[in-house]
């Protein structure tokens, strides 16, 4: 009994944060209330109150959730032979997870946690922890790169993995301000912006 209680639990509480999801995409972090939470995942008030006591609460889950993703992405390109391949295979999960058509709630959710993080320390100190388990992963791959010969050394892992988080982020802005923006084409840019690291 005690296993199918947590096994409700976890669906209540992934039921509840795909209602705020889809309330924080539809109309924004601050123009949600509880109340459109509530009526989005069907629930009442106490229901979602044994779970979250606050809308500062849910973002900051969401946000962890989207960070545990991202996470989740690299990791998976860390134990391959061909580092430099698995860059490429990491920035491929990236566009098919945050720039394709069925992804825009994502990317209006993640540019309104970056907004937040502006002015809430907590969600800031969300985004600087969510930001550092993927740096830390890309700076041990391209690590692996420059051992095996495939990436300079001349530059800094660590710095180089900053720059292709920024790509990738940067191209979730571009995304936001015009879905039109040929994702194609930027990534045959990064190709290019990898091809560069290669030793001369």
């Amino acid at each position: 009994m005690p296993r199918v209680n947590s096994e409700h639990k976890a669906s209540r509480r992934a039921q509840i944060l795909a209602a705020a999801r889809a309330c924080f995409a539809r109309t924004g972090f601050h123009q949600t209330t509880l109340q459109d939470v509530f009526t989005e995942a069907g629930l009442s008030a106490g229901c979602v109150y044994n779970y979250f006591n606050s809308k500062d609460q849910l973002m900051l889950a969401v946000a962890q959730e989207r960070h545990e993703d991202e996470s989740r992405m690299i990791a998976q390109g860390l134990e391959t032979k061909d580092p430099l391949n698995d860059l490429r295979q990491i920035a491929k999960r990236f566009a098919d997870g945050y720039l394709t058509p069925e992804s825009a709630d994502k990317r209006r959710i993640a540019l309104q946690t970056w907004s937040e993080a502006l002015v809430n320390p907590t969600i800031l100190a969300s985004v600087q922890e969510g930001l550092e388990q993927p740096r830390a992963h890309l700076a041990q791959l391209i690590r692996r790169a420059q051992e095996a010969k495939r990436v300079t050394s001349k530059l800094d892992a660590g710095a180089i993995a900053l720059t292709l988080i920024a790509l990738l982020h940067g191209s979730i802005l571009q995304k936001l301000w015009k879905p039109e923006t040929d994702s194609g084409a930027q990534f045959a840019v990064l190709e290019h912006f990898l091809q560069a690291l290669e030793p001369k």
